[in-house]
């Protein structure tokens, strides 16, 4: 091992604990660097370097002790370093993107049935790709289902189903419609919003998650609800060009309906306008029992709104405000109903991946103490900023 000083060893009185081949390691990288000794395998790639180094390997121990030597040692463990940093960011950021993909599937495992469609193994009555098929079974009456979940209906294609639909709604058995996934806009959703405010409606389960509706659809939608007595559940998910308009034509709607058990109005629909005009609604609905709004991070302050909305409502039984940018005040307006709604229903509460701390918990865990609450059977804080709680409830 080569112990000769450099001019930067000299100077600090201290021997490099770096051996002469990890210098040449370093200096002799394909990718090139300002400077360095060119093995034999490698010759080539330094001849394209500004000031390449050209020695004998008999030289290499003179070489190896010199400051030009330490500068260019020095450069590539910056470059190294600057490398390390990059990867190390973009694993990170990687670590978070699958995170919040983990958390979303896992938070919604009812929307990921929709997406992945059905199993071949075990096909359901009224699944298929062929919508003239489709349409002639609607008219003999022989299906009680669509379930075409992102198979890329078009606009008239959409239109053409619902028209089928309402055309034979007299005899009709169809119970459910699922269409999340396809983009058919405002159009479609229109005509399917004829059919369930068809009198002669059966269905009960009504999916246009992600369908590209923005405002034009959503009061469609609404005119139909206050006519339908049928509808249990309904998806609007995912239509991100909803406004704060829609959204109260959808809450006002809610008012008078008296039939939908199931809502879910997450991924992005709602900002703070429009969860004020939700809250407004769960003040004096009665039949929503779950109602599933995870993912709105745009409704900021507002989440306090819907939480407030607890004290008053007597129906809802799941209440899903996951990934909604919730502090521990919102957490304390939920504690306060909890406390003061005697008559709650509330049994699931979804709070999993919001800012919560561990303050927040045992504020709920307070709450649920001094009301003798013995409806709530579990607060998800799963995601959230809470190391222990003291009530198995509340995790």
């Amino acid at each position: 091992r080569i112990r000769t000083p450099t001019v930067a060893q000299e100077k600090t009185g201290r021997q490099s604990s770096v051996p002469p081949w990890v210098f040449a390691s370093f200096l002799a990288m394909p990718d090139g660097v300002g400077g360095g000794y060119p093995g034999q395998s490698n010759t080539s790639n330094f001849r394209s370097l500004q000031y390449p180094i050209d020695l004998k390997p008999s030289d290499f121990s003179a070489w190896i002790a010199s400051q030009e030597c330490t500068d260019s040692l020095a450069e590539a463990l910056e470059m190294a370093n600057s490398r390390i940093r990059e990867y190390v960011k973009k694993k990170l950021d990687l670590e978070k993107a699958l995170k919040e993909r983990g958390a979303k599937k896992e938070h919604n495992e009812e929307e990921q049935v929709a997406q992945e469609g059905e199993s071949p193994e075990s096909p359901k009555k009224g699944v298929g790709e062929n919508i003239r098929s489709i349409i002639q079974e609607i008219e003999q009456g022989k299906i009680d289902g669509i379930q075409l979940t992102r198979k890329n209906i078009t606009q008239g294609e959409a239109k053409a189903l619902a028209e089928a639909m309402v055309a034979n709604a007299k005899k009709s058995t169809i119970k459910t419609i699922e269409l999340y996934g396809n983009e058919f806009g405002n159009e479609g959703v229109m005509a399917f919003s004829e059919v369930i405010a068809n009198e002669n409606s059966a269905v009960e389960e009504l999916d246009l998650g992600r369908c590209g509706m923005t405002d034009l659809g959503a009061f469609a939608l609404a005119e139909a609800l206050k006519k339908n007595k049928t509808v249990r559940e309904l998806v609007i998910g995912g239509n991100t060009g909803i406004t704060a308009r829609g959204s109260r034509a959808i809450a006002k709607a809610l008012g008078t309906n008296s039939c939908i058990t199931s809502l879910r109005v997450n991924d992005g629909v709602l900002d703070r306008d429009g969860a004020s005009h939700l809250a407004k609604a769960l003040r004096t609905n009665s039949a929503l029992k779950a109602i599933y709004l995870g993912f709105n991070q745009m409704m900021g302050k507002s989440a306090a709104d819907i939480a407030r909305a607890l004290r008053k409502n007597r129906s809802l039984e799941v209440v899903n405000l996951s990934y909604c940018d919730i502090n521990d005040d919102t957490v304390n307006e939920i504690a306060l109903a909890l406390q003061e709604n005697k008559e709650t229903a509330l049994m699931m509460i979804d709070l999993s991946g919001n800012n919560i701390t561990d303050a927040g918990a045992e504020r709920l865990v307070q709450a649920l103490n001094e009301s003798k609450n013995q409806t709530i059977l579990d607060i998800n804080l799963r995601g959230c900023s809470v190391s222990s709680c003291s009530d198995k409830r509340v995790r």
